[in-house]
């Protein structure tokens, strides 16, 4: 739901709150017709209840411990982000504050990247994404106008070689 919510652009709780509940059905929608009423609109409090009700404690510590062990490697920041933001509902006090979440996604990126984005101090989690996105995609960029300096260098030496 969060990547259909993301794409949308919605970030409304209460919204989030009545367009997943629409989507319950059977025992989670009856659960929720008796819940909803201590619930409220808040987008957590209705993720960690419904988590707490239909995700056993073994399988939310499996989570969490998921989470703690969470490194970009080849996952584009997009992806790793992605996975962040859904496994970090299973480590909150990990992620409680706008700081130590940006201090943990900072520490989970691969090194390069997390070279170049930690210098610049950003502590607003949408602005440090997309700073790591396009450090991305600029590195992105430099590595292959240096394989294509290289192809260049190489084949500019076959033709002396031929000579």
């Amino acid at each position: 739901m969060e990547k259909s919510f993301e794409m949308l652009g919605i970030e409304d709780g209460a919204l989030k709150v009545t367009l997943a509940s629409f989507q319950l059905k059977g025992d989670a929608g009856l659960w929720w017709k008796y819940e909803k009423g201590s619930v409220g609109g808040a987008w957590e409090a209705f993720v960690n209840t419904f988590q707490e009700k239909f995700l056993s404690s073994a399988a939310r510590e499996k989570l969490r411990e998921q989470f703690c062990q969470l490194k970009q490697q080849g996952l584009s920041v997009a992806e790793f982000e992605a996975t962040f933001s859904s496994l970090s509902r299973c480590a909150p006090e990990l992620v409680a504050s706008e700081v130590r979440r940006c201090c943990e996604f900072e520490l989970k990126l691969r090194r390069g990247l997390k070279m170049r984005v930690c210098g610049s101090f950003i502590r607003e989690y949408r602005r440090l994404v997309d700073a790591a996105a396009h450090m991305e995609l600029l590195m992105q960029q430099e590595d292959e106008g240096q394989r294509g300096s290289k192809r260049s260098q190489d084949s500019q030496g076959d033709c002396r070689r031929q000579r």
